[in-house]
């Protein structure tokens, strides 16, 4: 994501793993008012560095993994926390380098899947808990089922909204179909903005944009990823300028292109042994989304004991694009599963 060129894969996949991320950096508001839940911020440590977390409701425990890797777990994740609260403790994990845990540096040396799961096992262990229910949208999915697979003993069932694939070989699907829903003027657009930016690092571009938000390189970054999170929606008038605005100042892209590397240099896939789990999952997706539909029926195909959802007229963004359909299959979900 350094230098992003369209004939140019590998900086072509850190651009589409923008939006991998349970959202990258466009989940923005809801058609329909929130109730925030109440924050009860926490702090444990893992690998050294202090990460934090915040807790709403009473129940078993669901840990809600955002986007990214970089989102904060905010809209639309406390949303979904005050809807559970009832059913779940539901725990909002602010990732390494993400949200109040942003202090984390991002290199090839933290910013890794292991380390992020192990943050999640870290964290499982401060509170205590026995097994944990974990609910992730895309990049978070992508970890809650590396999770699963590795401390299967822990895991009591998965809620994947719109996640990432469980394997390397699926990962080009989302920026070719991101690609193929361009048009000629946005590819245009986007070949000039890249140009102003192109020898700047996300890290000095993360910095720019706190120090000088006016920059030259800021606002054509900005101009650039506002484009390229127009392909993640079915419709583009859900897209909220103000809120876009908001969450690309505190959206950390730095380990955006770290994972992808790691994915793609390491073969990474997991789905051999998600299939020898035997534990419950919801599988929900938009019908649209970019991630293509073959990466939801590799994870049914994985999970045996999934159940899978599809909604019409949707892209990525689920909660913004189809809230009432979503909720409506996460509550009835989670009612039959606190069912005798």
């Amino acid at each position: 994501m350094t230098v992003y060129r369209q004939n140019d894969r590998s900086s072509a996949h850190a651009n589409a793993m923008a939006c991998l991320c349970g959202c990258c950096i466009a989940l923005l508001a809801l058609a329909f008012p929130i109730a925030l839940c109440a924050q009860n911020v926490n702090s444990y440590t893992s690998g050294g560095y202090t990460l934090y977390y915040e807790e709403i409701g009473r129940g078993p425990a669901l840990y809600i993994l955002s986007g990214g890797p970089g989102e904060a777990p905010d809209t639309p994740y406390r949303q979904i926390a005050d809807s559970l609260s009832r059913h779940f403790t539901c725990v909002l994990v602010h990732q390494r380098a993400s949200g109040r845990s942003r202090l984390v540096p991002a290199n090839a040396t933290t910013i890794t899947i292991a380390n992020y799961t192990n943050d999640i096992e870290a964290l499982r262990q401060h509170r205590g808990d026995n097994k944990i229910w974990l609910l992730g949208m895309s990049w978070g999915g992508l970890l809650a089922q590396n999770y699963a697979a590795q401390y299967s003993k822990r895991t009591a069932g998965l809620l994947l909204v719109c996640s990432a694939p469980p394997s390397y070989k699926l990962w080009n699907f989302l920026y070719d179909n991101q690609h193929a829903r361009r048009s000629a003027v946005e590819l245009d657009s986007m070949a000039r903005l890249q140009k102003i930016f192109a020898n700047t690092s996300e890290r000095e571009l993360d910095s720019l944009k706190r120090a000088d938000p006016a920059h030259p390189k800021v606002v054509a970054y900005k101009a650039f990823i506002w484009i390229h999170v127009r392909a993640m929606y079915y419709d583009r008038t859900k897209i909220v300028r103000q809120h876009f605005d908001e969450l690309f100042d505190t959206f950390n892209f730095q380990p955006i292109p770290l994972i992808d590397q790691e994915v793609l240099a390491t073969r990474w896939d997991i789905t051999d042994r998600l299939k020898k789990l035997k534990i419950p999952a919801l599988i929900v997706y938009g019908r649209q989304d970019d991630q293509g539909e073959s990466t939801f029926y590799l994870q049914q195909e994985c999970l045996r004991g999934s159940e899978m959802h599809v909604i019409e007229q949707c892209g990525h963004e689920i909660v913004e694009e189809q809230p009432a359909e979503f909720f409506r299959i996460l509550m009835a979900y989670v009612r039959k599963q606190k069912t005798p």
